[in-house]
């Protein structure tokens, strides 16, 4: 063992990075929920339920990607369900009234999310760009795209052509690979893609400059326009990945599928360490975030409780989790000072 770190000095300092750490805290609540599972369901882990498990999982992260990063630009998005379940409509309806093949109605499903992102994108920044702009203008569109999706279904799902999902459209989302489903690795793929964004890519560090400071970011030149358009297509691209998912694990475009997004859209990043004002956000945090949050879900299945406490306990989470934020946020400011 490193003697640095296994002298008392060396393991007060490991001991104090570990708990200072963005992953600390949503790494102890999903250990934690997991370990309570074990003890109440010995057989948790079955190569069944882990099935069960990576496929909500999947778009449980999404969903937190998503609204992870407008968060990153200190912003928010309240349209996040609205778009996904508008998406997997929109491919439903392509198979199901138009015969269009499973492919090209997941392009239609994708370009739909683009859209609704680019519509949110214009609209906030003509709004100014920042805080309250988000909040209103994401608002209102969620209504928007919530109405196209009723306009279009009447409030009744497509289960594709003939009552049932394409086989390849399914084999997308649930092919199992190494026992995992291939969403879990879609999902893999998309966080990856998200790290490497924020982390190497110029376009990424400037979201969170901007987040950190806009008027700041603005000043080095960071282009405002850029920054919130950018944003929001990706945010918008990611809730109809989300859509998709959702549609292939329910085998159905239900419309009021996205109803229930929103509190695990903020619960999933914020748990994860992302800083609610912007600037900060962990890709790695979100996914933590995610499968506590699945566990809460899966686990109130198994324990046969009623799944409608479940969104009484996301917010719930939600509520810690924002006071930590708010305590952080405090505490940074006093060591700046």
């Amino acid at each position: 063992m490193n003697k640095e770190i296994s002298s008392p000095k060396g393991f007060a300092a490991l001991t104090k990075s570990l708990t200072e750490s963005q992953l600390f805290g949503s790494l102890v609540i999903s250990v934690s929920l997991l370990i309570v599972m074990l003890i109440i369901k010995p057989n948790y882990l079955s190569a069944k339920n882990i099935y069960a498990l990576a496929t909500v999982l999947a778009v449980t992260a999404i969903i937190g990607f998503s609204q992870m990063v407008i968060i990153a630009t200190g912003g928010l998005n309240l349209s996040i369900g609205s778009i996904g379940a508008l998406s997997a409509v929109i491919a439903g309806w392509a198979m199901t009234n138009a015969g269009i093949s499973w492919p090209i109605a997941i392009l239609l499903s994708l370009l739909t999310g683009l859209a609704c992102g680019l519509v949110n994108g214009l609209l906030i920044f003509r709004a100014g760009g920042i805080n309250v702009s988000f909040f209103l203008t994401t608002l209102a569109t969620s209504s928007v795209f919530m109405g196209l999706n009723l306009t279009i279904t009447r409030g009744n799902p497509f289960y594709g052509p003939g009552g049932s999902m394409p086989k390849g459209l399914l084999a997308l989302g649930t092919t199992k690979i190494f026992g995992l489903p291939s969403s879990f690795y879609i999902m893999v793929i998309i966080a990856i893609a998200l790290f490497f964004l924020f982390v190497k890519l110029s376009q990424g560090r400037q979201i969170l400059a901007y987040g950190a400071n806009h008027k700041a970011a603005e000043l080095y030149g960071v282009s405002k326009f850029r920054v919130v358009l950018a944003a929001n297509l990706l945010s918008g691209l990611l809730a109809s990945v989300a859509g998709v998912l959702a549609l292939i694990r329910i085998e159905a475009a239900q419309p009021n599928m996205g109803t229930e997004w929103l509190l695990m859209s903020f619960a999933a990043p914020l748990i994860g360490g992302s800083l609610l004002n912007g600037g900060r956000i962990n890709v790695i945090g979100a996914i933590l975030g995610a499968v506590a949050l699945t566990i809460i879900s899966n686990g109130l299945i198994h324990l046969k409780v009623d799944t409608y406490w479940s969104t009484l306990i996301y917010g719930i989470i939600i509520l810690v989790a924002v006071t930590i934020d708010r305590l952080r946020y405090i505490a940074k400011r006093g060591m700046a000072a």
